[in-house]
């Protein structure tokens, strides 16, 4: 409701006022009344009305001096003036501080009701104007956020060049010029259960985001399935040393504030160049791929993990629990690992072994445990024994690839790169199957007020947070995108071949306020619903 306040001396009038309009009926709220500013300015800043009705002429404070001083403090508020005297210079007063209307008196209800109504109109458009921009904003940012996140794999890949990427991070206004960089990949999850959502991931996410707020040395990019991957930049080898271990115990205290998590993390080498983050990179992903091998709740450097591994060679056969690398350890990665992982995993998990993997009996028993492994995963995905049979051959397959450690390694590679790719296969299956549910409910509800993030990701029952991350991935448009866009192809479609007028398109295509609806069309079309029925017409025409 439209809220007003009354300012005025006479009492018949204030009381004509009052009482001679049904105020509810009409949408509008009567929030106050007084006799003269000097008491009214208090309960104005009070109550906060939309509208400040008053008269010029009051003793104490007269309506000007009144007006002036609540629009300082109440900048929208919109002011309706009346008086019994027509006089220019009042009126020209009541201009400059800014008068919606004025009104000579007597004023009648009808007269009072015709110019509230009006005035009405512009605040509630007011209104949705800016609660549509900062609808419109939102999802501009959002869209801009993914982009900012994608701009970290583009920099490791090497594919842009130095300009290019810092071209592209002054769009999302980071600054990336350092003289050193060092890397943190850093992931946490639910303890102990693969592929399970909670909403402590989204509320470490919005923590470390108020922790990185306003840093110029730290950049945290969200990584999505795979954690995230923090970009530290330092002034020299002394520096950066000092931050990383800073961020470090950083990321460390804000996963311990969850109980029900688990985090690893994996520290790069420092890098003097932007184009050589690659390397820093690929150092840190060989130390997150411990991962897979290591305790949880830790943060290990690229240097750490090639001391472990140089530790190992004291590792013996006798020592080693293998039961539990053939069951645990590869088990999980080909749950939980990517394709670009694979190399490092290989290396890290080979290397556990120690001088071991040089007997051939040895890399046998290892590639049969990694063969089987793989065997009964990809089984439990959903396919058939025939296919896997076919795809990863039988065990004698392994025969020829034991042979040196070389050709072990590669072997692995192989298999496990496969059999994840039948995972994806897999899982993008399952997530298309959840997408084509999803557009179909979108397209027999996008008329619906109400339809929702929530509403649509109950429908395929997924968590919202899970959900939206999966249309962004696979859709590579947001989910608040693609319902306006299905919306707004409708409206295009009726604008076109209906006569109906664009409050009522706006009402079929799931926008109650016309306002809205208009605002959003012209935003993204450049051009009003009325220009484009024009225009579209004119084109018919031709």
């Amino acid at each position: 409701m439209i809220k007003i306040f009354l300012a005025e001396d006479e009492k018949i009038v204030r009381e004509g006022i009052k009482n001679g309009i049904s105020w509810e009926k009409y949408g509008f709220e009567f929030a106050g009344e007084a006799p003269d500013g000097e008491l009214a300015y208090p309960l104005i800043i009070e109550s906060k009305p939309d509208i400040l009705l008053t008269d010029i002429r009051m003793p104490f404070m007269d309506g000007l001096e009144l007006a002036e001083m609540t629009k300082r403090e109440l900048p929208n508020i919109h002011i309706m003036f009346f008086s019994g005297y027509d006089d220019f210079e009042y009126a020209k007063r009541a201009i400059k501080i800014g008068a919606s209307d004025y009104l000579l008196k007597p004023v009648n209800s009808s007269q009072l009701l015709t110019a509230l109504e009006h005035m009405s109109e512009t605040i509630l458009q007011e209104r949705s104007e800016k609660d549509y921009k900062s609808e419109f904003l939102k999802l501009q940012e959002e869209r801009m956020q993914m982009e900012r996140d994608r701009l970290f794999d583009i920099m490791v890949s090497g594919k842009m060049t130095l300009k290019e990427v810092l071209k592209k991070g002054r769009e999302h206004h980071l600054t990336l010029s350092a003289p050193l960089y060092n890397l943190i990949l850093f992931q946490i999850k639910a303890g102990d259960q693969k592929n399970h959502y909670s909403d402590e991931n989204v509320q470490f996410d919005r923590k470390l985001k108020e922790e990185l707020e306003g840093k110029t040395d730290i950049i945290g990019f969200n990584r999505l399935s795979e954690g995230y991957a923090v970009l530290i930049m330092g002034n020299d080898s002394s520096d950066m040393k000092q931050k990383v271990a800073e961020y470090s115990q950083l990321l460390v205290q804000i996963s311990k504030s969850f109980c029900e998590m688990e985090y690893f993390g994996g520290i790069g080498v420092p890098v003097q160049r932007l184009s050589e983050l690659k390397i820093s990179f690929q150092a840190a992903s060989r130390a997150f791929a411990c991962r897979y091998m290591m305790k949880h709740n830790q943060i290990v450097t690229s240097q750490e993990a090639v001391r472990m591994h140089d530790d190992g060679g004291n590792i013996t056969l006798e020592g080693m629990d293998l039961t539990k690398l053939s069951r645990e350890i590869v088990p999980n990665f080909l749950k939980n690992g990517s394709v670009s992982e694979v190399n490092y995993f290989v290396d890290e998990y080979f290397e556990a072994c120690g001088n071991n993997f040089n007997s051939l009996i040895f890399r046998q028993y290892i590639l049969m445990d990694v063969y089987l492994a793989v065997i009964g995963f990809v089984t439990q995905l959903g396919f058939e024994p025939d296919h896997v049979l076919k795809e990863f051959g039988d065990a004698k397959t392994l025969q020829p690839c034991v042979a040196t450690m070389e050709e072990a390694v590669r072997y692995a590679r192989d298999i496990l790169t496969k059999a994840i790719s039948f995972r994806t296969t897999c899982s993008q299956k399952k997530y298309r199957l959840v997408l084509e549910k999803a557009v179909e409910f979108i397209g027999n509800h996008y008329k619906d007020e109400e339809i929702s993030l929530n509403t649509v990701s109950s429908e395929v029952n997924i968590s919202p947070n899970h959900f939206s991350t999966i249309f962004s991935q696979e859709m590579g448009i947001t989910f608040v995108e693609y319902l306006t866009k299905v919306r707004m192809e409708a409206a295009k479609e009726l604008i076109l071949k209906t006569d109906l007028r664009t409050s009522e398109i706006g009402y079929q295509v799931g926008y109650k306020d016309p306002h809205y609806f208009s605002y959003l069309f012209k935003k993204l079309h450049g051009i009003t619903p009325r220009a484009f029925r024009a225009g579209g017409e004119h084109e018919v025409q031709k």
